[in-house]
C-alpha cells in the first residue's frame, strides 16, 4: 500500500525531483525548455504552486517512490488535472506508478485529466494503463497535446 506524505516543497520535493529527473532529459526539455539546476526546479515548483497545484511525495514502506502534482480545480473547466507524475528511477516499470495514479484519482468524484505531449508516446501509453481515455488533441503555440480523462 502506498501512504502519502504531503510535502510542499520545502528541500525534499526538490531534492527528489532533481535526483530523479537529472538524466531524464527528454522530460526536462519538455517541462522546463532547459537542463535546469535545483534553482531552476524550485522556481517550476513555486510556479505550479502559484497555480494552485500541490507537490505530493508518495512513500511505500516509508520509502520515496513518487512525486506527483495536481490541481484540484483547473481554471480552464474546474476539474482535476495531474500535472506531473515522477516515479524514482531505479524502479519504475514496476506498476508504482500505476498505483499512485489510482490512488490519486479515486479522491475526486467524477472526472480527472492529464494532458500530455502529442509525441510522447510512452507518456500517452502509460495513462492508458492507468484507465485514462484519449478526450481531444488541444493544438497550442508550443505544440499539440493529447488531453486524457480518467472517467472516475
Amino acid at each position: 500500500m502506498i501512504g502519502v506524505n504531503r510535502k510542499l516543497f520545502e528541500g525534499s520535493v526538490v531534492d527528489y525531483l532533481y535526483d530523479w529527473t537529472r538524466s531524464d532529459h527528454k522530460w526536462l526539455l519538455e517541462e522546463l525548455g532547459r537542463l535546469p539546476n535545483e534553482e531552476d526546479l524550485i522556481s517550476y515548483i513555486q510556479m505550479y504552486e502559484g497555480m494552485g497545484c500541490v507537490f505530493q511525495v508518495w512513500l511505500k514502506n516509508n520509502e520515496p517512490v513518487a512525486i506527483t502534482s495536481v490541481l484540484n480545480k483547473a481554471p480552464s473547466n474546474h476539474k482535476p488535472w495531474i500535472g506531473m507524475i515522477v516515479v524514482r528511477p531505479e524502479i519504475r516499470r514496476k506498476g508504482i506508478g500505476r498505483e499512485v495514479m489510482r490512488e490519486v484519482t479515486k479522491k475526486f468524484d467524477g472526472v480527472v485529466f492529464a494532458g500530455v505531449p502529442y509525441d510522447m508516446n510512452n507518456w500517452s501509453l502509460f495513462l492508458g494503463q492507468c484507465g485514462f481515455e484519449q478526450y481531444e488533441i488541444e493544438k497550442e503555440e508550443k505544440g499539440n497535446y493529447l488531453i486524457f480523462v480518467h472517467p472516475g
